[in-house]
């Protein structure tokens, strides 16, 4: 190794996450009104960076981080539906409105970039006639710029993540993922989709929250049918996953006699009644996992060149990745990576791989092994950047 990095490599204490008697897991869907903010967030920050290196040679420091969504008020019911008002998206954060004497329509960048996530996340909900969009983002430190043209951190913070997916996590994170992109081809449903896992022993329930679009159904019996229909292809799907017992229900909160059920105009929640922030989501590995180790940053919308808030979040899911890839002897991995704002990225102040192996032992040879996976990711940063601006490694 050529440089210092500190890295530490220690054995996982405690159950395997599968052991534990009781586990917690939650996904919000892609049109979830918090993975709507992430989602903003991030396709603003990747617009911004895109243009500024085109335009400028080079990617101003920004933090678009700040995201909030303001509920509308949509009249739904069965064969009809209409916005009575209009979904509004404030855009915060800060970036740099000019460089060297050069303007950067910063306003222009964000609300097209949150309009073009909405029509490519939605399908039922038009994003010029159901959305009101606003960009409040001011100027940043233009002196945080040199943490960007020398590629040292821009704050003090750490990120973790862990691999593989527990049989919960996958159970959870690809079950939301049939809905969202599978599931919606066959019924009239929306994005908005949250699916509540709890495990006890190897015995899984899966709480599936599920919009369903109102002009699209003809009425109540036709929305309990279809309720229905999507509940045994969601079970179907569900139990395939894992050789755990697994019981699917959709939509408990209905009470169809009285009218009481998820109906939608837009197939989001947003549309009447939940507001939404960035941060509030999924974590970069896809879930909300109450029994792992997670840093509350938000990774959407920070620039992807020196923000460790984003990139330590995703070098240590790609690095935990790399490391139950590349050594046999690791069943599990879980790393944390700190950093000290000024300092360069590749050395952190300390990274630390915390794995769960075979055997339950860490041999001199498996530590070694596990210390060159961690350093050649760290050393990778500017690849990871580029996956960044590339939009391939999802950050909710």
């Amino acid at each position: 190794m050529s440089k210092e990095r500190n890295i530490v490599v220690t054995t996982t204490t405690g159950q395997y996450i599968d052991e534990l008697p009781v586990e917690l897991v939650e996904r919000k869907g892609i049109g979830h009104p918090d993975s709507l903010c992430d989602g903003i967030a991030e396709r603003i920050s990747v617009e911004y960076s895109k243009w500024c290196r085109e335009n400028l040679g080079v990617i101003l420091h920004h933090n678009f981080d700040k995201v909030q969504l303001v509920a509308g008020e949509a009249d739904v019911t069965y064969g009809r539906g209409q916005m009575i008002t209009p979904i509004r998206i404030q855009i915060a954060g800060r970036g740099l409105p000019t460089y060297q004497g050069k303007m950067v329509p910063m306003d222009t960048i964000a609300i097209e970039a949150a309009r073009k996530h909405l029509q490519e996340t939605l399908r039922y909900l038009d994003p010029v006639k159901h959305v009101v969009i606003d960009s409040y983002a001011g100027r940043g430190v233009e002196e945080l710029q040199y943490t960007v043209n020398h590629n040292v951190a821009n704050d003090t913070s750490f990120g973790v993540s862990h691999w593989p997916r527990s049989v919960l996590e996958h159970a959870v994170y690809e079950t939301a993922q049939y809905i969202n992109f599978d599931l919606i081809e066959q019924f009239p449903i929306g994005e908005d989709v949250k699916v509540m896992g709890a495990r006890r022993g190897k015995d899984i329930v899966l709480t599936v929250a599920m919009p369903l679009i109102g002009p699209e159904i003809a009425d109540a019996t036709e929305y309990t049918e279809l309720c229905h229909a999507a509940e045994q292809a969601i079970q179907v799907y569900a139990q395939e996953l894992s050789a755990y017992d697994v019981k699917v229900d959709v939509n408990t909160a209905d009470d169809v006699e009285n009218d009481a059920v998820y109906l939608t105009l837009t197939g989001t929640s947003a549309e009447h009644g939940d507001d939404g922030s960035v941060g509030r989501g999924n974590r970069v590995n896809g879930v909300i996992a109450p029994f792992r180790s997670a840093s509350l940053e938000a990774a959407a919308g920070k620039n992807p060149v020196t923000h460790v808030g984003k990139l330590y979040n995703l070098l240590a899911m790609e690095a935990s990745q790399a490391i139950v890839a590349q050594v046999p002897e690791v069943r599990a991995a879980t790393v944390y990576i700190l950093s000290q704002i000024g300092h360069p990225l590749d050395e952190p102040l300390v990274a630390t791989a915390s794995i769960d192996t075979q055997n339950g032992h860490v041999h001199p040879k498996v530590e070694g092994a596990v210390t060159e996976v961690l350093d050649a990711q760290l050393g990778s940063i500017d690849e990871l950047r580029e996956k960044i601006l590339r939009q391939e490694l999802p950050v909710c």
